[in-house]
């Protein structure tokens, strides 16, 4: 295979892997990791269990973090580029019309809900952030890091990415080091290699996520029971973010137990999910997730023809 195909295919896998993580985790959202064992693991595309966010979703349907990671990249090939205004507009679109839909209301997270509140009250999105270390803007930052060849490009837009909604300093370091990963994945580094340019550019931003993904470098030998109760799974990015890196670094050469690590590790696992498939799928390209998932997940067409936009676009720049 020559290389521009190698790397369409991993543009493909990177933005598959998130939707297809996301939408095998919402299975298990907001459960606690013990019951999802003793209920038997989520291994294929199915409803969400009771009381979970999203059990009005069909199978193969994700959750807002690959709507939000859509709507992110088409903005990136609208506007050639980031532009934190236009991308703030269509996040406020999206997200009102999320919140006016009966199925997917429940589904945005309380920061970008009132993100989306003040936008729509006209204050600009320099201001409109969430203070709350939330992982909304991590989860959906994965095409910065395909759009952009150059990684102090990827850290200067991944963290402007998350301002309009998300702006903590642990949220913006978040975004910061999916984005900074999905890149050096699709450069095919190492696991030490990842770790060291994700964690030094994560830094500058917020010393805490920095310390805690590398922890998940250390860790990654050890069991996930251990390693779950531990790091914890909650919506923050300080718990969803290192619980990713785990995931992907402790199966780094077999992206679908890395995927079904997400999925049942409890707590935020769609997000968790979500964002481990991005770090998989753009190492390992799109012939190694499995295919029972590429064709049931929904919209599959749709998160293909973006991806190939934005790796065209690439090429002819």
């Amino acid at each position: 295979m020559n290389p521009p195909d190698r790397l369409k295919k991993k543009y493909l896998g990177c933005m598959l892997g998130a939707a297809i993580g996301d939408a095998l985790g919402k299975q298990n959202e907001g459960l606690n990791r013990k019951d999802i064992l003793g209920m038997g693991i989520v291994t294929d595309y199915g409803k969400a269990r009771p009381g979970c966010p999203g059990e009005k979703l069909r199978a193969g349907q994700y959750t807002d973090d690959t709507e939000q990671m859509l709507v992110l990249a088409q903005s990136l090939i609208e506007c050639n580029g980031l532009d934190a205004g236009d991308f703030a507009g269509r996040i406020t679109k999206w997200g009102t019309d999320a919140q006016n839909d009966p199925v997917r209301k429940s589904l945005v997270g309380p920061s970008s809900s009132a993100a989306i509140s003040r936008l729509n009250s006209g204050i600009t999105w320099k201001e409109s952030g969430s203070e709350v270390p939330s992982c909304g803007s991590a989860m959906r930052a994965a095409p910065i890091g395909l759009f952009y060849n150059t990684l102090d490009e990827i850290e200067s837009k991944a963290a402007l990415s998350s301002i309009p909604t998300h702006n903590s300093k642990g949220a913006i370091a978040g975004a910061v080091a999916v984005a900074v990963a999905v890149r050096c994945a699709l450069w095919e580094k190492d696991c030490f290699e990842i770790i060291k340019e994700t964690t030094g550019r994560t830094s500058k931003y917020d010393m805490a996520l920095a310390k805690k993904i590398e922890l998940s470098f250390g860790k990654k030998d050890v069991e996930p029971d251990k390693v779950f109760e531990e790091f914890c799974t909650s919506y923050m990015v300080y718990d969803t973010v290192p619980c990713a890196f785990y995931c992907f670094l402790r199966h780094f050469e077999a992206p679908e137990n890395a995927i079904l690590e997400a999925v049942n590790a409890g707590g935020d696992t769609d997000s968790i999910a979500c964002i481990t498939g991005s770090l998989c799928g753009a190492l390992h390209g799109v012939d190694a997730l499995p295919e029972k998932w590429l064709n049931g997940l929904e919209n599959r067409e749709m998160i293909e023809h973006l991806s190939n936009t934005i790796f065209e676009k690439k090429q002819r720049s």
